[in-house]
């Protein structure tokens, strides 16, 4: 298998630097740092030319801030460099991503031998509630299947194929990039999950998210909770109705 790994960073980032250049020279595969889309410093008409309100459903109720948008570019980007690198597949991680060396090169030589064209694996920062289905186990890992797919694009291992389909179908997006792969009845592409947990997430030792904003309005807040449970219901209803 032909793999490499990218690190999605921000130029101005600067805090995160030692943090990126630690991850890269202890990925134990070809890894190189990946300019990250800074959706601050994007003009309203390269925005409106990707980002558009509720094209899918169900509807995405809030709109995206310019750190959402550069995210979702910044994955876009990893999944080109996919295709234009002609690697069969890529370990895509963000910048607050934190593991056992080690421990991460027994996960990815496992996956080598049970990943197929097509496959999108996520290694999760949190662990797992018991009851999703196994597709593939071994003496010390597994590769599940949420019957939801679960958020965090912290850390993935990601197919060829499934660069491409996720490129075609988010030529313009509406919502978060982990949100929109939670649509596999949209992009084609089932998620899985490989287990045991070996990353973790150091966002907040870094400095904080550069995606959100710490302050935000209370009635904004309040509106997001209430609102968060109906929109998880519905995408819970359509993966059911999609496997």
């Amino acid at each position: 298998m032909k793999l490499s790994a990218f690190v999605i960073t921000l130029e101005r980032a600067a805090e995160r630097r030692s943090h990126v250049e630690w991850l890269i020279s202890n990925v134990p595969w070809p890894c190189s740092p990946l300019s990250a889309v800074d959706g601050s410093a994007m003009t309203p008409e390269s925005v409106a030319c990707v980002y558009q309100r509720q094209i899918h459903r169900p509807k995405y109720p809030h709109a995206l801030r310019p750190g959402e948008i550069g995210c979702f570019l910044s994955h876009r980007k990893a999944w080109q460099s996919i295709v234009d690198e002609d690697l069969d597949a890529a370990l895509i991680f963000e910048d607050d991503v934190t593991f056992d060396p080690a421990l991460l090169r027994d996960s990815v030589d496992f996956l080598k031998q049970h990943v197929i064209p097509g496959d999108y694996v996520q290694f999760q920062v949190r662990e797992l509630s018991s009851g999703h289905p196994r597709l593939v186990c071994g003496e010390r890992h597994a590769i599940v299947q949420p019957r939801t797919v679960l958020l965090r694009t912290t850390a993935q291992l990601v197919t060829r194929e499934a660069a491409l389909r996720l490129l075609e179908a988010s030529k313009c997006f509406d919502r978060p990039v982990d949100t929109f792969l939670q649509m596999t009845w949209i992009t084609g592409v089932p998620v899985k999950v490989i287990l045991p947990r070996v990353t973790g997430e150091i966002s907040q030792q870094l400095g904080g998210s550069t995606i959100q904003s710490s302050v935000r309005p209370w009635y904004e807040r309040l509106r997001k909770e209430i609102i968060r449970p109906f929109y998880r219901a519905q995408i819970r209803y359509r993966a059911r109705r999609a496997s």
